[in-house]
């Protein structure tokens, strides 16, 4: 495919692969699907590319030509093959590159108070050194405006206006900030005070058994709408299936038991 050919959104292996361009000049990077949908609804024309990268788990051995087959394990629990070419972004490796040296600006949409959105802005800075590279922060709007996902296209008119040019010393120090994220090698990452916080998968483990120790049997469902809606550390919350691993972990660490009934999933802790 020419670069010309890429004007439309292009999607492969069943809606993990994103990138829409109209304009080359300018390079907007979001980290999820709902980001990317607000700057197209926005009428944005520039070239727009999304990388659903879930930084927050897993190991980031792979991001050098950003490959993350890891993440099979934590999806897809049956561990029948979800991708044909698992959670393999070269495809937006190349293009990112190709574009980034030719386009005047890069300009990535980031946030404080999300770990995935942080640290893609980690790894970019890392990545593209060298480049102009401009970030718009989403809680600078509004505290509440966790990511980009969560404001609306008046809002993103105002968010715009905060965009924040990075100095090389800035860029330098958010490169050196993921190169330390490598270092560390643990699985789970969330966000404290707007820090990467790295920790051992089963960093959690014990505060799930006492929450579900106080719920008794329950709907594997509603305790992950309960660590949700109340997560264990205030302001860290992940997405519905990285919690669904980690309840899967404790049952095959026997720590907790799961029954079916009815097509039901119940999970309680008997020890």
């Amino acid at each position: 495919m020419k670069l010309s050919e890429i004007t439309k959104e292009t999607l492969y292996d069943g809606d993990i692969q994103k990138i829409e361009s109209e304009s080359t000049s300018v390079i907007e990077i979001v980290s999820s699907d709902s980001e990317l949908g607000l700057l197209k609804r926005s009428g944005n024309k520039n070239l727009k590319i999304c990388l659903p990268l879930c930084l927050s788990i897993g190991s980031l051995d792979g991001m050098k030509c950003l490959k993350r087959t890891e993440l099979e394990k934590y999806i897809n629990l049956n561990e029948n093959k979800l991708f044909e070419n698992g959670f393999d972004f070269k495809y937006e490796y190349n293009k990112l590159i190709e574009y980034a040296n030719i386009a005047t600006k890069i300009r990535i949409w980031s946030s404080h108070l999300d770990c995935d959105d942080y640290c893609l802005l980690l790894y970019l800075c890392y990545l593209l050194n060298d480049k102009n590279i401009s970030v718009i922060y989403s809680e600078e709007l509004d505290w509440k405006a966790t990511t980009l996902g969560s404001v609306s296209e008046k809002e993103l008119k105002i968010l715009e206006q905060k965009e924040h040019i990075l100095k090389p010393v800035e860029k330098d120090n958010f490169s050196n900030e993921w190169e330390k994220l490598i270092k560390d090698n643990t699985e789970l990452r969330f966000m404290v005070n707007g820090k990467v916080i790295s920790k051992d998968i089963n960093y959690f483990d014990n505060d799930i058994v006492k929450k579900m120790e106080k719920l008794g049997r329950v709907n594997i469902h509603t305790l992950v709408a309960e660590l949700m809606g109340n997560p264990i550390i205030p302001s860290v919350k992940y997405s519905d299936w990285i919690y669904i691993y980690l309840i899967n972990r404790l049952i095959n660490n026997e720590l907790i038991e799961k029954s079916v009934e009815n097509n039901i999933t119940y999970v309680e802790v008997t020890r």
